[in-house]
């Protein structure tokens, strides 16, 4: 977020008048500075959340269609947000990664990250992962989209969404994920101290939890 810091002008009054016939200028008043952003908060795109100091980053590929990504998205991240991110121990990267088996997985992927544009993205990128069975047969993600989604932000999310245009983000997460070898969503990459760890496929929360603590006691 940012702070913009408000520069008030003093102006300068001037006048003929004789110095003992003139008001006194009232004092000023200190105008306490606004509050700097602070490096640790600061992050640089919608599918990242928690601090970008965190001594541990956890990156997660997932693909919208994928049933192990749902269940990952819905039963793993909750505990892993509420104990790790949203405690400065872990930063939190959300990676596209759509097969090409999954039909309609990229119009999923658009309409997430179209809605992260207008700062709606957990909530839309939540929803879709909700109704992944419902969408998944139908292929009308625009429907579960709407009810999360009213007015001009469903409007501007559908404009951006059309035809699947995917973000250059997602060509980015394909690339990495490349680079990781990876062999199946979803894919979850724990970073500590710059070595970069690859485990494939999803893991309950207690294991996850498990790893992490290993990492953060180093």
């Amino acid at each position: 977020m940012r702070y913009f810091l408000l520069l008030l002008p003093c102006l300068m009054l001037s006048s003929q008048t004789p110095l003992s016939a003139q008001t006194p200028a009232p004092a000023k008043k200190a105008v306490p500075a606004a509050a700097k952003p602070t490096p640790s908060v600061m992050l640089r795109n919608f599918k990242e959340s928690g601090m970008a100091n965190a001594p541990v980053q956890i990156e997660i590929y997932t693909d919208y269609e994928c049933p192990a990504c749902r269940d990952l998205y819905l039963t793993v991240l909750p505990s892993l947000n509420r104990e790790y991110v949203n405690t400065g121990k872990v930063k939190l990267l959300h990676r596209d990664f759509p097969l090409q088996q999954h039909l309609y997985s990229k119009k999923a992927t658009a309409y997430a990250n179209a809605a992260g544009t207008i700062g709606k993205y957990d909530l839309v990128a939540q929803q879709i992962f909700q109704t992944q069975p419902e969408w998944a047969q139908s292929g009308n993600v625009d429907a579960v989209v709407a009810k999360v989604l009213a007015g001009a932000d469903l409007e501007k999310v559908r404009g951006m969404a059309k035809g699947e245009v995917l973000d250059d983000s997602v060509a980015a997460d394909v690339a990495m994920g490349e680079k990781d070898n990876l062999r199946q969503t979803p894919t979850i990459v724990i970073i500590a101290k710059g070595k970069r760890e690859v485990i494939s496929g999803g893991m309950p929360y207690s294991i996850l939890k498990s790893y992490i603590d290993k990492k953060l006691a180093q």
